[in-house]
């Protein structure tokens, strides 16, 4: 039986990853997320079968790489 869809808003995405919305923008910005979806004039984000398509191929973080992935961030004004 094929799952049913289920769209995970930014606000959804952030929680399911323990991270804040503006860290989610970060994400989309850098490509770092698969591209999410226009549903409706007012609604955007990802089926939520590509997120854990996505996460489940994503490698274990390496925290030499992160720091340096955060130093290379331009501020938030």
């Amino acid at each position: 039986m094929e799952k049913s869809l289920h769209i995970l808003r930014p606000s959804d995405l952030a929680d399911m990853l323990n991270v804040s919305r503006v860290t989610i923008w970060r994400m989309q910005k850098r490509g770092e997320l698969p591209p999410r979806k226009k549903f409706s004039n007012r609604c955007v984000g990802w089926d939520s079968r590509t997120i854990e398509n996505w996460f489940e191929s994503r490698p274990y973080a390496d925290p030499k790489a992160e720091e340096k992935r955060e130093s290379e961030l331009e501020p938030v004004q």
